[in-house]
């Protein structure tokens, strides 16, 4: 059994992916002794909340567990960014690079699940 598909979720995954693409963007834009964590933390707080959010809406979806796991593994992958960036005072650019790489290839991981529920015509 697999959950239904629901246009709704996958709509939220995309704009995530965004959120997340767009603060890489302006961070790689910045000069890196300039990526103070106090800069970011704003923009990790209303990530993660979102991110969180996306969790909270696979899980309450029956028959979910591999979307679950997925948005799961997005979420955590975002705290250990935000709490190395605050541990380091910095982002380095090959790390940021990296990161960013890294979160793309999840994110079609979640999209790609959530696009393998559209029934067949």
């Amino acid at each position: 059994m697999v959950a239904p598909y629901d246009a709704k979720t996958e709509e939220q995954i995309f704009t995530d992916a965004r959120l997340v693409d767009q603060f890489y963007a302006e961070l790689l834009d910045t000069a890196e002794e300039k990526r103070q964590y106090a800069v970011s933390a704003p923009k990790y707080r209303e990530i993660e909340l979102e991110l969180r959010a996306l969790v909270l809406r696979n899980k309450v979806r029956k028959f979910n567990e591999d979307s679950v796991e997925i948005m799961q593994k997005i979420l955590k992958q975002w705290i250990r960014c935000k709490e190395g960036h605050k541990e380091k005072g910095a982002y380095k650019d090959a790390v940021a690079e990296l990161d960013r790489d890294r979160f793309r290839r999840l994110f079609e991981y979640a999209a790609g699940a959530e696009g393998a529920k559209v029934p067949a015509d």
